[in-house]
């Protein structure tokens, strides 16, 4: 028994030094840089007075601050009344339209960027036939494209949390409410909008953090609308790390936002939650028919605009193109021939880097799950919150640091894939604790004393009878690390080197350049390595998305 305990107490060390080397130390080489004086090499203040005093990185910080407000206000004005009307009238095809509904949390947000520029850029579809009537499109540069790209593929966050909170009052509430004489409006105003208060806070938490930290939808059309994220990237790439700090700076403040964000959610919203275990669910009831036609419109319409530029997306991978020229109705494999005949290897280096990393989360999130859940202590409390750490910054955050640190030194991982595979696996890791966790929470100890106390080594046992157990929730865990991975842009753009591009680089490099026609192959290869083994995940596995993200 003392050599197992040994064991055990050799993975807690092990589980942090790899928390400290990959996510730790590289945080506090960042934080070191970001207070180097560029000029004279010494201790100083420089870059975060230049942050807050002169105008370009104080507008950079304001405009980060205001698409994510806008963002988050727009997603809660669409996922309330979206999650109320479906949870709570009938409509035609709601479960169709539910799980639609979930796709734009996985679908990268990047591609829907590429998207809305297929459809509104200065070559988009629908900008030259409106031009051709003499009809203007808004500009999707900028701000509002930005802010539109966000709202459209966020507010699937708030819709869930809602619905979730709506469906867990109890109906003996309402009708105690309206008993007492109380009308449908002081009913929703009295029993309903408290009970979901909490659950609309976490949503939009949510959705501010996802639009605060993203770089590639900002990089693809943002243009002269400088974020944050996007800054500090140009800050460490110009000339290699031109002033790193401060890019050091400008993460900093990145990651103190995105910190602070995830732990007011974690000890503020879900402490004050009002949710309830419902006795008896609330009633789904059949409005009358407008009503009913206007609320089908109003969630349908929602779905298809946020759905079909991937389509969109998808239909130009087989269009005949020429440079950022689309000859729509002109259908082409050329694309696709390309992609994997003339330039595979950001398809193979995607699949290569996602797998090796999917496999040493599963191994490290399996070993990490029962530390927590089974030898509960203060050390397992300290290496819950470090190894849910990386859910807090940002991917160019963590890409920066990661450079920063390994690129001179004892270990030097940068341009070598290796850096990759670490980020990807420290960042994605979350995932299959979180989902492993969960499930071994349910699982009885005796079932694992029965079988030491046959005789069997407590290790062995574990091997034997919990693994087993724990496997859907590990193939679970496993499946969201491998498409996240898949579509990781922002840490990658940092990382990558040369021959080890990406299709999320190949992407986006392609976007760049004009060539939108290759740039959609990659993009629709991408989407669809990521929608089949999500269809696994809930067809198969019964897995709900919105508990494993």
């Amino acid at each position: 028994m003392p050599r197992i305990v040994n064991a055990w107490n050799g993975v807690f060390v092990l589980a942090f030094a790899i928390i400290f080397l990959a996510v730790v130390y590289p945080m506090f080489t960042i934080f070191r840089a970001s207070f180097v004086s560029p000029e004279t090499g010494g201790w100083s203040l420089e870059s975060y007075r230049a942050i807050f005093h002169y105008p370009f990185y104080r507008r950079c910080l304001e405009n980060s601050l205001f698409v994510s407000v806008v963002s988050t206000a727009l997603s809660v004005a669409i996922g309330v009344p979206f999650a109320f009307f479906l949870s709570r009238f009938e409509m035609p095809g709601k479960n169709v339209i539910k799980t639609l509904a979930t796709l734009p949390l996985i679908l990268p947000t990047f591609i829907g960027a590429e998207a809305w520029l297929l459809l509104a850029g200065r070559n988009g579809l629908f900008f030259n036939l409106f031009q051709k009537v003499g009809i203007e499109l808004p500009s999707i540069y900028g701000w509002k494209g930005i802010v539109l790209v966000f709202t459209l593929q966020f507010f699937p966050y708030v819709f869930l949390m809602v619905s979730a909170a709506i469906n867990s009052i109890d109906r003996s509430l309402e009708e105690a409410a309206t008993n007492l004489g109380a009308g449908r409006l002081r009913v929703f105003l009295t029993v309903t909008v408290p009970t979901v208060t909490p659950a609309v806070l976490a949503g939009a938490l949510i959705v501010f953090y996802l639009s605060i930290e993203n770089f590639g939808v900002p990089i693809l059309i943002g243009e002269d609308f400088r974020v944050l994220s996007v800054q500090a990237y140009n800050e460490f790439i110009s000339e290699m790390g031109g002033n790193p700090s401060m890019a050091g700076a400008l993460s900093t403040v990145l990651l103190v936002v995105t910190m602070g964000l995830t732990i007011l959610q974690k000890y503020w919203v879900e402490r004050k939650s009002y949710a309830m275990s419902a006795v008896q669910r609330p009633e789904v009831v059949r409005a009358k028919p407008l009503a009913t036609l206007l609320m089908w419109l109003f969630c349908a319409g929602i779905v298809f605009t946020a759905l079909f530029p991937f389509a969109v997306v998808m239909v130009s991978s087989i269009t005949k193109t020429s440079g950022p020229v689309m000859y729509y109705g002109q259908f082409s494999l050329e694309n696709f021939v390309k992609a994997f005949t003339v330039a595979p290897r950001p398809i193979v280096n995607s699949f290569f880097l996602a797998t090796v990393s999917t496999l040493v989360g599963i191994v490290f999130g399996l070993l990490v799950s029962y530390l927590l859940v089974r030898r509960r202590g203060k050390m397992s409390y300290l290496l819950d919150a470090l190894v849910m750490l990386p859910l807090a910054i940002a991917g160019t955050v963590q890409g920066i640091a990661l450079a920063a640190t390994y690129n001179t030194g004892f270990i030097v991982l940068t341009g070598t894939w290796m850096i990759l595979a670490l980020a990807y696996f420290i960042r994605k890791v979350p995932f299959s604790i979180k989902t492993t966790s969960s499930l071994l929470e349910q699982i009885d100890k005796s079932v694992e004393e029965a079988s030491i106390n046959l005789g069997v080594p407590p290790f062995r046992s574990f091997l034997k009878v919990v693994v087993p157990t724990m496997l859907p929730g590990i193939v679970a865990g496993a499946i969201i690390m491998w498409v996240t991975t898949l579509a990781e842009l922002s840490s990658t753009i940092v990382l990558y080197y040369g021959p080890w591009a990406t299709m999320t680089v190949e992407i986006f490099q392609r976007m760049g350049s004009g060539e939108f026609g290759p740039a959609s192959a990659y993009a629709t290869i991408l989407i669809i390595s990521v929608l089949i083994p999500l269809f696994f995940l809930q067809r198969v596995l019964g897995k709900d998305l919105s508990t494993t993200l």
